[in-house]
């Protein structure tokens, strides 16, 4: 298992943020704006943070999801998404609210156009919400967490995590949410994962390179730093070493959750005690899998397809 792991705790991952439904509309054109265009539409299980679960749930790691549903139809077919794959659901709570929706439109290679979230359920991710779930944050062997929580949510979970050595990720999630974690700061984290726009929230200071950003990162007490480039690949940082990582050789059918496949793949082989490489090649290798398919969620991901998948990335 990872490194610096109190033998007190459990190997269950903690995940803490929201779960949406989401419905991608993959158009058959170019979208065109200010008019209806043509589309298929898919269904499929969301939340940054749920996903991550869901996909460490499917390769074999105990998962906890402190998590807010609405008590209504899709918030009780997401929770069985979840009961049905082994995710334990005993931190989630439950809202006389909508159960919140995530709505993006891509374009016909499967790359996103825009996207729309709603969620009421939002408002209940608090530091009152998260202190009566402390106990379970505090014998985890790693909390993930999104930027769905609120700043002062995400300051307490910095410092409790901090307080107790809890290995901590927090997942940016959007541009608009990065600003929290930001705000949220000074703490350590073992890894953060911006894209290029999370990451400038970060640095105001438009003229400095990529490496200078992540620099300041560092700087911040995030350990790791893995900066998405989208079509051009990713750059990985551990403080000492900044890695140049090409995208993935795959067959594109929709990107949506593609980040969080690869964070649950990095996830997975942190906790196996590979290097920080073999990290980054199993994240990769996550994500190429949900690159191939439709929605959030590639339900027939397993350390077997992991494999395979490496194999291929380096042939």
């Amino acid at each position: 298992m990872g490194e610096n792991i109190p033998s007190n705790r459990n190997e269950s991952v903690v995940c803490v943020g929201a779960s949406l439904v989401d419905l991608t509309f993959r158009c058959d054109a170019t979208p065109v704006l200010n008019t209806s265009n043509p589309a298929t539409m898919h269904r499929s299980p969301g939340g940054v943070v749920r996903n991550i679960a869901h996909h460490l749930s499917l390769l074999n790691i105990p998962v906890e999801l402190i998590t807010v549903l609405g008590d209504d139809p899709d918030g009780h077919w997401l929770s069985k998404q979840c009961t049905d794959i082994g995710i334990s659901m005993k931190g989630t709570v439950w809202l006389d609210k909508p159960t919140g929706t995530f709505a993006s439109i891509a374009t016909p290679a499967g790359d996103l156009h825009i996207g729309a979230v709603s969620s009421e359920t939002d408002v209940m991710l608090n530091t009152d919400f998260l202190q009566s779930r402390s106990e379970i944050i505090l014998n985890a062997s790693v909390v993930v967490a999104d930027c769905n929580l609120s700043v002062n949510a995400l300051k307490w979970l910095i410092k409790f995590c901090n307080e107790n050595d809890v290995p901590l990720i927090i997942e940016t999630v959007s541009v608009p949410k990065a600003s929290r974690l930001r705000d949220a700061l000074p703490g350590k984290l073992l890894l953060v994962k911006p894209n290029r726009e999370e990451l400038a929230v970060f640095e105001h200071d438009a003229h400095v390179t990529p490496e200078e950003k992540i620099a300041h990162l560092h700087m911040l007490g995030f350990k790791n730093v893995w900066l998405s480039r989208g079509a051009d690949g990713s750059l990985f940082s551990d403080g000492n070493t900044i890695s140049s990582i090409p995208a993935p050789r795959v067959h594109v059918k929709d990107v949506n959750g593609a980040g969080d496949a690869l964070l649950a793949g990095w996830i997975w082989a942190w906790l196996q005690d590979k290097s920080v490489k073999d990290c980054i090649m199993y994240g990769q290798s996550a994500a190429s899998c949900l690159l191939e398919v439709f929605g959030a969620i590639r339900n027939d991901l397993s350390p077997a397809l992991l494999e395979e998948k490496l194999s291929l990335q380096q042939k």
